[in-house]
Formats: C-alpha cells, structure tokens, sequence
C-alpha cells in the first residue's frame, strides 16, 4: 500500500514536471513542521491534494466551442419542432418531416413520418407524404406501396393521384404515370401540378403540341409555377422555337431548373457533351439538386456508348 502511495505522488509530482509548482504548497524554508513540497502537510490528506490538482487541471483546458446544430440554425426547422412538441400531431409531424425535406435530412423527415403512422395509421397525407420522401431520395420504388396506399385512403384525393403518377413516372411507367395525373384531373380539372406533369409526360412522348397547351392552361392556373414555366420552355426549344425557349427560360427565374432543363433539351438531341456541361452547371448552382448529378452521368454513359 505504502508503495502505491509513493508511485501516485512521483506520477503527480513528474507530472507537473514542465509547468510551475502552484505556490499553495508550502516550501521547506517557510514550513514549521519539516514537511517538503513532495509531501502533503499534515492538515491536507492525499484525497484532498488530489482534488486540488484536479481542479486545477480543469481550469488549464480550453474552454468549449459552443456546436451549432441544424435545428437551431434553421429558424423555420426550430418553429415546426417546437409546433409539434407542444402539440404532436400528425399534421405538426408532417411539418417537420417538411422541413428537414428542404433541408436534405431524408431519415430525419422520415422517422417523422413514421411517428405521425403510429398516431393515424390510415392518414392519407401522410402515405403520400413518404411516397413522395422516397422518390425524391432516389428510391422511388420505396414510396410505391405508400403511394397507392395514399389513393386507397383518399380515392377522391387529387393529390394522391398526382403523387401516384410522379412515383410511377420515376420508375418508367410514363403510361400509368400519364393515366393518373388524367383521373387528378378530372378529379381538379384545373389543378396546375396535374397540368404541369401531364405537360412533361406529353413533352417526353414526343407530343409537343399538347405539352405547349397543357403547360399553358397550368400557367393560367398558377402563374408562378416554376415548374410549369420551364416545362414550356423545354416544348418550345424542342418544337425549335428558341426565341420563345429563352423567354420562358428567363421568365422562371431560376438558373439551376434553366440549366437542368437545358441539360434534358441536350439530350433529347443527343448532344451528350453539352448534356453533360448543363447538369454539371446545374449541380454547381444548386448542390442539392442530385438529379442533375445523375443525369450528368447517363449523359456520360450515353456519350461513351455513342462513340463506341
């Protein structure tokens, strides 16, 4: 025991080794009872002396950064956590599943949803909703049972058809895509997301005629439907109007859904290098936009089996 003892104070003692000795210890010049600064006088014990070198060790680290976390730097996150933490409810539950969405925080959006199924199992909204979580993650057909779920649960609802639609639509039934954004319509026949989609559906087809009046009566609906805007503007470069590709362009005001839309133009002409440079700019002006990264690499893959 004696021996233990002994190697704890060599280990504190060599330990302070390259910094100066706190001056609460006493020297053997001013010390009445012969101790020395290796050994603690008489009225402090061992535990004690150990204490004091642990406190002051604390006070020699640095202080703390403050972490800055998403929740707190993001006012509109923060205000939909706190809306559902006073009142958890599906609908708050969806409004934070919405916001870490936007955000990119795709398992956080979906633990969310998954709360607000425990609470309404059969709620339409929120089926949709993780359909919808699903395909734009790049995994739409994960969303498809909850998509058709949607519609079962709300046969009259045309959002859930529309959802439907855009489910099947990422997974390459442009057929039954293009069947439900029709029964969204005659559901809501003036619905500008159904136009929108049936416009790119009958742009993709080939129909551009349609697509140019379905995008319009889409406009009609919803002036500022961004989407809309550069769908038209797609159907007129495609029918080679580029005057009129370029004022639709400019009018929806967005350089990285521009860009994008330029890249799909590219490829439709199978000028995979400028494809390529599109999605890429596309990429650059709005990193969250991960199609344009996949894009950019079919256009890659589809400009190397051309040369071969």
């Amino acid at each position: 025991m004696r021996l233990y003892v002994c190697l704890c104070m060599v280990l504190v003692v060599g330990g302070c080794a390259g910094k100066r000795v706190p001056a609460a210890l006493p020297s053997p010049a001013s010390s009445q009872t012969g101790t020395t600064a290796a050994t603690p006088p008489p009225d402090q014990s061992l535990s004690t002396f150990m204490a004091k070198f642990r406190e002051l060790s604390v006070q020699a680290r640095p202080a703390r950064q403050a972490v800055t976390t998403i929740e707190s730097a993001d006012a509109r996150l923060r205000d939909a956590l706190a809306a559902e933490l006073v009142e958890p409810t599906p609908e708050h539950m969806r409004a934070v599943a919405v916001e870490y969405r936007r955000l990119g925080v795709f398992d956080k959006a979906h633990s969310y949803l998954a709360r607000a199924l425990v609470v309404a199992p059969e709620d339409a909204a929120t089926h949709e909703a993780i359909a919808r979580l699903w395909r734009d993650s790049g995994f739409p057909a994960l969303g498809l049972a909850d998509a058709h779920r949607a519609v079962y649960f709300a046969p009259t609802s045309p959002e859930a058809r529309n959802t439907l639609g855009t489910v099947l639509q990422a997974l390459g039934q442009r057929r039954l895509a293009r069947a439900e954004y029709e029964r969204a319509l005659t559901l809501a026949p003036t619905a500008p997301y159904a136009l929108n989609n049936l416009c790119y559906v009958s742009f993709l087809d080939r129909n551009i005629d349609e697509a140019i009046t379905l995008c319009r009566r889409a406009l009609d609906a919803e002036p500022g439907l961004t989407a809309a805007r550069n769908n038209l503007a797609l159907a007129y470069a495609s029918a080679g109007d580029r005057a009129a590709a370029h004022r639709e362009f400019e009018a929806a005001g967005d350089g990285a859904a521009a860009a994008y839309n330029a890249g799909i133009v590219h490829m439709a002409r199978k000028d995979y290098e400028s494809a390529v440079n599109a999605f890429a700019a596309a990429h650059i002006l709005r990193p969250t936009m991960t199609q344009a990264l996949t894009r950019a690499k079919q256009a890659t893959a589809a400009a190397a089996a051309a040369e071969e």
